[in-house]
């Protein structure tokens, strides 16, 4: 069968998609979702091989979590589930997010609308920033996360141990989603500044 998804030698045609808060009859169709690119290997924390039966029962717990809220992107023509994201609140501010779309919907406008409608939710939740990590080889993800303008904050290096026992790197990425917040720098109560520690590398430390 030929590829039907591009509408010229180079362009991916774009998929419309609705975003909107995963359903409890939607986990089994989010876990297969998962399940595919996983199975690829390259792009999650996720590996082939994973507790399905625990998986399913986190996800439906997960949906009832305050401070927390997963999204589903679907085909808005044909209903088929494309994908999933999750953001995770923290009390300091901080929303964590984390999503994958299924190979045959990269490239087409699905992730950045999946990604676009998480940071809404980050926002609702009242987070001044989003942080995420990626993996340093996931050259279209980091493309679309600094399209949205993510910065790169920092790598930590031979951090996550796969399965095949190799130790992989991942990048740091965040957003401000505040940025009125972002000025004074950290002080104590009394006013006084917390300067970086002079022993730090020039490139770690805080810049005006």
């Amino acid at each position: 069968m030929g590829d039907q998804s591009r509408t010229g030698d180079h362009h991916p045609a774009r998929i419309p998609v609705l975003v909107r808060p995963m359903r409890a009859e939607e986990v089994d169709a989010a876990l297969d979702a998962h399940a595919t690119v996983a199975a690829e290997g390259r792009w999650l924390g996720t590996e082939a091989g994973f507790d399905r039966a625990a998986r399913r029962a986190q996800w439906l717990a997960s949906l009832e979590d305050v401070a927390g809220r997963t999204l589903v992107v679907v085909d808005a023509g044909t209903g088929r589930l494309l994908g999933h994201g999750r953001v995770q609140g923290a009390r300091y501010g901080v929303a964590d997010l984390g999503m994958s779309v299924v190979a045959d919907a990269r490239g087409r406008g699905v992730g950045g609308a999946l990604l676009d409608a998480l940071l809404e939710v980050a926002r609702d939740l009242g987070a001044h920033k989003a942080a995420l990590q990626v993996w340093p080889h996931n050259e279209r993800a980091i493309r679309l996360y600094l399209s949205r303008g993510f910065v790169v904050e920092g790598r930590i290096r031979r951090h996550y141990r796969r399965s095949s026992g190799q130790r992989w790197d991942a990048i740091l990425m965040g957003l401000s989603l505040d940025p009125e917040g972002d000025a004074p720098g950290p002080a104590l109560p009394d006013g006084t500044a917390l300067p970086d520690a002079a022993c730090l590398p020039a490139e770690l430390r805080i810049r005006d």
